[in-house]
């Protein structure tokens, strides 16, 4: 897990749910403001005979539609190699993106985990941080100058 969580973290959890046959995704939510997003997926009771073939960080350009970026691959040779996934009770996957590793026009992220095959219970637990939070800075674009530079706030 990354070394350092900032105290203004936000968390987004896949409570333990059976993903056989298909996938389960946290809702979509925003990087605005926070530097760094961290993933950690652990298996739990688990058939043998499946695996683990969704494991991914996808961006969005709204809340709610359009299409997904991947920001991360689960691909056999991608960043989450499906040619070696987890497949046993207790492993763990754990992602780490910057925001600056998303694409410029989505700055919504959600995860999304599942398994293809179903020969059983295959059971997942996944949990979404974003951390770093960071106040936008005053004045970005030069000091304030009577009558030049106006800023206005409540």
């Amino acid at each position: 897990m990354s070394q350092r969580l900032s105290e203004h973290a936000a968390f987004t959890l896949i409570e333990t749910t059976d993903v056989g046959g298909t996938t389960a995704a946290t809702g979509r939510v925003s990087m605005k403001n926070f530097a760094r997003a961290m993933a950690y997926v652990e298996i739990g009771t688990w058939d043998a005979a499946d695996d683990l073939d969704h494991c991914r960080i996808e961006a969005y350009a709204a809340e709610t539609g359009g299409s997904a970026t991947e920001v991360t691959t689960d691909a056999s040779g991608g960043d989450y190699d499906t040619a070696n996934p987890v497949d046993a009770d207790g492993d763990f996957v754990i992602i780490e993106i910057r925001a600056e590793d998303l694409p410029d026009a989505s700055p919504w992220i959600r995860l999304v985990v599942g398994e293809d095959g179903n020969t059983g219970v295959d059971n997942v637990t996944a949990l979404l941080i974003r951390y770093g939070y960071a106040y936008p800075q005053k004045e970005l674009n030069g000091a304030a100058a009577t009558g030049s530079k106006v800023y206005v706030q409540p």
